[in-house]
Parts: structure tokens; sequence; C-alpha cells
């Protein structure tokens, strides 16, 4: 699993470039590097035993962004992001396809609004990953 210092580092780089706001900027405004929340995110990932799968990692991750909203705007979009490019540093790349663009929103969407646990969410990336 990355140290936490490479997620936070990972994720301002996506936020960054869906934002258009320097990295520095989005780390003072969102505090994501002293948020309790997130540090107990990162802190439960890392105390797992067994440690969690990338895929995991990359699930949790983008759930908790897209629930805590620590952006000002796109938090559905940069957790994607994000998830995507934890994915990929894993070796285990996200298979896009013509359908994600029907599929992925709805399942974010309803991921935002309580309509399916954190754990249904990881489930189903589990899923998208091993059958790509």
């Amino acid at each position: 699993m990355p140290n936490r210092v490479t997620l936070i580092g990972h994720l301002l780089i996506v936020a960054e470039a869906q934002l258009g706001t320097p990295a520095e900027e989005l780390l003072r405004t969102t505090s994501l590097d002293s948020d309790p929340a997130f540090g107990a995110l990162l802190t439960g990932l890392e105390e797992a035993d067994p440690p969690p799968m990338a895929v995991e990692v990359a699930a949790v991750s983008a759930a908790w962004i897209v629930r805590n909203q620590p952006f000002p705007e796109d938090n559905s979009k940069i957790a994607y992001l994000f998830m995507c490019l934890l994915l990929d540093d894993a070796g285990q790349p996200w298979r896009t396809s013509q359908e994600d663009a029907f599929v992925v929103p709805p399942i974010f969407q309803a991921l935002e609004a309580g309509e399916i646990s954190e754990t249904e969410f990881a489930d189903w990336v589990r899923l998208r990953v091993a059958t790509a």
C-alpha cells in the first residue's frame, strides 16, 4: 500500500489537474494532511491485518472523497480519477469501456447519496477490476 504522503500527493495532483488549482493551495484549503477523518481512514488502511489489497485501498479512498467532499467541486470526478490512478499504479488498471459513461456516474451518485454502502461500492470496484 502506498504510504500516506504518497496517497495525499497523488490525490492533490489529480485534484489540481481537474480543478486547475495548484496542489499547494488545495492542501491549504482542504487540510488533507491534518484532516482527522482522512487521517483515520489512512491509519485504518495502514494498520489493517491483513493489509488491504490495492483494489480495496482505491475503492475506500474514492468512497471517502465522494462522501466527505474535501474539494470545492468535482469530488466524484476526482474520486474516480484518483481511484483509476491508484489501480494503475498497482498494476490493476481500470478498463474503460463505452458503457462507463452510463454505469459509473450513477454508482458514484448512489454512493454520495448513501444509497449504497462503501462495502457495496468496494465490491463493485473489485468485480469491475476482476472482470476487466
